[in-house]
C-alpha cells in the first residue's frame, strides 16, 4: 500500500460500480492470512494444472500412424502388435542412415561453397543456397517436438531441391547465351549474322577508291569492334575461372544430381503415406514409435500421478476459497450493520446499507483461478429505504428480507449518498476506499500484513453534502486522526473497532474542502488562493497558501459559511463551529468492531 493515499470522491463512487473495487473493501475486513493462504493454494493448484495440460500436450504431439493401437497407462503390445511395431522401427532406423548420409554428401561436396563464404570468397548467387546449407548442417533427424513444418528437414530438403533446379536452369540459360553469341552453325547466332552483314557489305562496290569504297571501310572498322566486344561477351559467359558459367558450375554440385535428390523426397513421400502422416512429421513418428517399444513415453506413466495431484490441489483450492468466502461473508455482515448505523447521523434517516455477497460461475466445485481476483466471490452493494418490504437480500447461503426499497448503490445512490456511504465505509474499513482509488488489488502479494497509510488527502470528500450530514463528515474525518478509543459519535452513535482500527487511527488527514463545518475541525486551516495580476499588456495567474488562525481563521471560516454577507453574524457562527469542534475533539470516541477477522 502507499503510505500517501488520495480519496477522490468522484474517482471512489465510480469505484463502486466495478465489482473488483467492492470486494476490495470487503478483503480489508478479512484477515491477511487467510488471504495468503487462499492465493499460495491457487498458485499450487495452477502449478498442477499447468503441469497436467503439459504432459497431455507432450501426449498429443505424439505422432504416430493412426492405425495404430496406442497402449494405455498400464497396458502392452500383443505379439502381432510388436512385430508390427520392430517392423515399422527398423524400416525408419534404416531410412534415417539413408536421409543423414545423404545430407552428409551434400555438405561434403558443398564444403567449398561454404568455406569460400565463410572466407569472404563470396560468389554472387551463392546466398541463398549457402543459407539452406546452414540450415542443413545444423538439422537433425530427430528434433524437439513443436518445430514448426517451415522449420524441419524435409521443408530444407525442399528448398535445396528447389534452388538446385534454379541454379541447373541458370546453367542452361548461360550456356544457351554463349551458343547465341558463338555458335557458327547456329544460324540465330551473333557471330553468324555478323558473317551475314560482312558479305553484304563486299556486294555493295568493288572499287579499290572513292567514297562509297571509303564509307564501306568504315562500317567494316565498326563491325571489327563488334566483333571484339562480342569475344569479350563470349569469354565473360564462358572462357575463365570466373566466367558466368564457372561460377555456375561452382554452385552445382557434380557428385549429387537432381534425380538423387528428387529419389530421396519421393521415397520420403511414399513412408509418410504408408503411415497416414504428414512427411514433415515423419522423424517425429520414428521417435514416438521408439518411446512406445522402449515404455519410454514419460508423459504416458506420469499422467495419472499428475492428475491426482491436480485433483488433490483442486480440493485444497476449494477449502481454502470456502474459508475466504466465509471470512468475507463475516466482514460483509459486520459492515452492513456498522455503516447502516453511521448513516442516520450522516443525514440519512431510515436508510439502510446491505452487502450482498454472491458465488461465481463454477462456484466451489470449479473455482475461479485467474490473477484478477482471489476466490470465488462477487459483492454487491445495495442501498435500501424503509417504504416497502419487497426486497431480498441474500448473503452467503443465508437469506433474509430486508424492510426497503433500492437497489445498487451505484444506480440508484445520488452523488452526496455514495460520498457519506463511501466515508462510513473508511471510517469502519480504514484503507478500503483509498486501495480503490489507486489500483490496489484485493490480493496481498506478499506474505507481510497491508500497511495502511500514515497520510490521506480526501479531495472534496465532502461534497453534494451540507447541514448537518456535513458537521458529522467534519468530525468523522477528524475521529480518523486520533489516536483514540471512542465509545460514542458525536453522543449519538456506537460503532466498534478492534486492533486494527486502533492501528489505523492516528494518520494525517488532509481534507480539500469547501465546507465551513469541515474546516472547524482541522487542527491547522491552510487557504490557497488563486489571483491575477495584469501587466501592461498580459495577465498572470498566481496560486497563493497561507495558513491562518485566531481571527484570521474565524474570517476566513465565515466567508466559507457565507461568502461576503452579514459579517458579524457569520463569524458568530464562525465562532459556533470552532467551539464546538474543540468540545468534540476531547469528547467524542471512536468505538467500531473490528472487521478484520
Amino acid at each position: 500500500a502507499p503510505l500517501f493515499t488520495r480519496v477522490d470522491v468522484g474517482i471512489a463512487s465510480a469505484a463502486l460500480g466495478r465489482p473488483a473495487s467492492r470486494l476490495a473493501m470487503i478483503d480489508m475486513g478479512v484477515s491477511d492470512e487467510v488471504k495468503l493462504r487462499c492465493r499460495k493454494i491457487r498458485e499450487e493448484y495452477k502449478e498442477a494444472r499447468r503441469y497436467t495440460r503439459q504432459l497431455k500436450r507432450d501426449l498429443e504431439s505424439r505422432v504416430l500412424p493412426p492405425l495404430f493401437e496406442i497402449r494405455d497407462s498400464g497396458g502392452g503390445f500383443d505379439e502381432e502388435q510388436l512385430e508390427l511395431l520392430e517392423h515399422w522401427i527398423d524400416e525408419l532406423d534404416e531410412f534415417e542412415t539413408r536421409i543423414m548420409h545423404f545430407c552428409g554428401m551434400i555438405l561434403t561436396q558443398y564444403n567449398e561453397l561454404l568455406s569460400d563464404e565463410y572466407s569472404g570468397n563470396t560468389i554472387p548467387g551463392r546466398s541463398t543456397l549457402t543459407s539452406i546449407l546452414e540450415k542443413l548442417k545444423q538439422k537433425l533427424w530427430i528434433e524437439k517436438r513443436g518445430i514448426s513444418d517451415d522449420s524441419s528437414l524435409f521443408s530444407i530438403l525442399l528448398e535445396l531441391r528447389e534452388e538446385v533446379k534454379s541454379v541447373e536452369a541458370q546453367l542452361v540459360a548461360a550456356q544457351g547465351a554463349y551458343d547465341r553469341l558463338t555458335s557458327p552453325s547456329s544460324p540465330d547466332s551473333v557471330v553468324v549474322a555478323l558473317e551475314n552483314v560482312r558479305n553484304l557489305l563486299y556486294d555493295i562496290t568493288r572499287d579499290d577508291s572513292g567514297p562509297l569504297f571509303d564509307k564501306v571501310e568504315e562500317t567494316h572498322e565498326l563491325l571489327n569492334a563488334v566483333e571484339t566486344s562480342l569475344n569479350k561477351c563470349a569469354r565473360s559467359i564462358d572462357g575463365s575461372s570466373d566466367s558466368l558459367i564457372s561460377v555456375l558450375e561452382k554452385v552445382m554440385c557434380s557428385g549429387i544430381s537432381m534425380e538423387m535428390i528428387d529419389g530421396i523426397i519421393a521415397d520420403w513421400n511414399s513412408l509418410a503415406r504408408k503411415h497416414g502422416i504428414s512427411p514433415y512429421s515423419l522423424p517425429n513418428c520414428h521417435a514416438s514409435l521408439r518411446d512406445e517399444l522402449d515404455g519410454n513415453v514419460e508423459a504416458l506413466n506420469i499422467l495419472p500421478e499428475a492428475e491426482n495431484a491436480e485433483r488433490i490441489a483442486l480440493d485444497n483450492f476449494s477449502r481454502a476459497c470456502r474459508e475466504l468466502s466465509n471470512a468475507r461473508v463475516d466482514a460483509a455482515s459486520a459492515l452492513s450493520q456498522s455503516v447502516s448505523d453511521i448513516l442516520p447521523i450522516l443525514g440519512l434517516e431510515g436508510t439502510s446499507f446491505q452487502v450482498n455477497m454472491k458465488l461465481r460461475q463454477g462456484g466451489f466445485n470449479n473455482p475461479y483461478y485467474g490473477s484478477d481476483s482471489l476466490g470465488v466471490d462477487l459483492v454487491d452493494f445495495l442501498l435500501l429505504h424503509k417504504e416497502d418490504n419487497s426486497m431480498m437480500i441474500a448473503t452467503g447461503d443465508e437469506s433474509r428480507k430486508a424492510q426497503g426499497q433500492g437497489g445498487h448503490i451505484e444506480l440508484v445512490g445520488s452523488s452526496g449518498e455514495k460520498s457519506r456511504v463511501l466515508l462510513a465505509i473508511e471510517t469502519v474499513l480504514p484503507g478500503s476506499i483509498g486501495s480503490t482509488c489507486n489500483g490496489f488489488h484485493s490480493e496481498i502479494e506478499s506474505e507481510n500484513a497491508l500497511i495502511l497509510p500514515i497520510s490521506i488527502i480526501y479531495d472534496e470528500i465532502d461534497a453534494h453534502v451540507g447541514g448537518r450530514a456535513a458537521v458529522t463528515i467534519a468530525k468523522l474525518l477528524a475521529g480518523q486522526s486520533r489516536k483514540i478509543s471512542v465509545d460514542t459519535l458525536a453522543g449519538a452513535i456506537n460503532y466498534g473497532v478492534g486492533s486494527k482500527m486502533q492501528q489505523s487511527i492516528g494518520k494525517q488527514i488532509i481534507a480539500i474542502t469547501h465546507s465551513a463545518s469541515v474546516a472547524a475541525n482541522a487542527d491547522r486551516h491552510v487557504v490557497i488562493e488563486r489571483s491575477r495580476k495584469r501587466k501592461s499588456s498580459s495577465s498572470s495567474t498566481f496560486i497563493q497558501t497561507r495558513v491562518v488562525d485566531g481571527a484570521s481563521r474565524r474570517k476566513e471560516i465565515a466567508r466559507m459559511a457565507s461568502g461576503d454577507l452579514v459579517p458579524g453574524e457569520a463569524e458568530a457562527f464562525a465562532d459556533a463551529l470552532i467551539r464546538d469542534a474543540l468540545n468534540q475533539k476531547d469528547s467524542f470516541t471512536l468505538d467500531p468492531p473490528d472487521l478484520r477477522l
